[in-house]
C-alpha cells in the first residue's frame, strides 16, 4: 500500500506530463535514494545489469550539462538530472561475475548454474554482430533495452513520490562524455531531469486510440478491450 506521501501509480500515469520549468528546490538524498533503488531493482536480461547512471545536482555541472543538452533550460533549472547511460563490456568486466557472487550469496546460482551462465553470457554476448556465428545482439540496441526499463522506473518513481520529470533525447552524446568524464565505450542514452515544476504543465495532448496501436495474435488487427 502507498504512504501518505506517495501516489498511485494508477494516478500518476493519467497525471504525469514532460515538465517544462522545475523550481530550484533540492530533492531530499531519501527521496533520491528511493527513486534510484526503484530503477536498480528494475528487470534485466540474465540480470547482468548494464546500466550506469551519473546523478547530477551541482549548479555549476548542471549549467555545464545544459550546454552539452543544446542548451535546454530545464537541465539547469531542475535540482537533478539523471544521465542514463549503458556499458556494453561490463559483463566481461567484473559484472557477471559479481551477478554471479551475488546469485550465490541469495542461494539462488550454486557451481553448476554458474558454469552455464558464464558459456551461455558469453556465447551470446562475446560474438560479432552480424558475423553470421551466432546470436550476437548489436551492444548498443542490448544496452539501451536494458537501461531504458531501469530509467523508466525511475521516472515513475520519482512522480509517485510527487516529483515532477522531463525524460529528454536531445544532447551531444560525445559532449555530455566529455562533461561527466565518461568513457568513449559507454553510451548515453537519456537524460531524465527531476524535481517540482515552475509554472504549468502542458495540457494533454491526446494518444491515439488502443485499435491503433495495440494488435490482437498478430500485426494489423487492432485490439478491442
Amino acid at each position: 500500500m502507498p504512504t501518505n506521501s506517495e501516489k498511485l501509480f494508477s494516478e500518476v500515469v493519467l497525471e504525469r506530463r514532460a515538465t517544462k520549468d522545475f523550481e530550484p528546490t533540492p530533492v531530499p538524498d531519501e527521496d533520491l535514494k528511493k527513486i534510484l533503488s526503484a530503477g536498480l531493482r528494475a528487470p534485466s536480461a540474465n540480470n547482468l545489469q548494464p546500466w550506469r547512471f551519473v546523478v547530477v545536482r551541482d549548479s555549476e555541472q548542471r549549467k555545464r550539462l545544459r550546454v552539452a543538452a543544446m542548451n535546454q533550460p530545464k537541465i539547469e533549472a531542475a535540482p537533478v538530472v539523471i544521465v542514463a547511460c549503458g556499458d556494453p563490456t561490463g559483463w566481461k568486466n567484473g559484472d557477471m561475475e559479481q551477478m554471479i557472487s551475488d546469485g550465490g550469496a541469495h542461494g539462488t546460482i550454486d557451481d553448476a548454474a554458474a558454469a552455464a551462465i558464464r558459456k551461455s553470457v558469453s556465447g551470446y554476448l562475446g560474438g560479432t554482430p552480424g558475423d553470421g556465428g551466432g546470436n550476437a545482439p548489436d551492444w548498443g540496441i542490448w544496452t539501451t533495452r536494458q537501461t531504458m526499463i531501469a530509467f523508466t522506473t525511475m521516472m515513475w518513481a520519482a512522480e509517485t513520490l510527487g516529483y515532477d520529470t522531463a525524460p529528454m533525447e536531445g544532447f551531444f552524446e560525445s559532449k555530455v562524455k566529455e562533461t561527466l568524464g565518461i568513457p568513449d565505450h559507454v553510451r548515453v542514452i537519456a537524460l531524465l531531469t527531476i524535481g517540482h515544476k515552475r509554472g504549468e504543465d502542458r495540457p494533454f495532448g491526446g494518444r491515439f486510440p488502443m485499435e491503433r496501436t495495440a494488435f490482437d495474435n498478430a500485426w494489423g488487427k487492432g485490439i478491442k478491450l
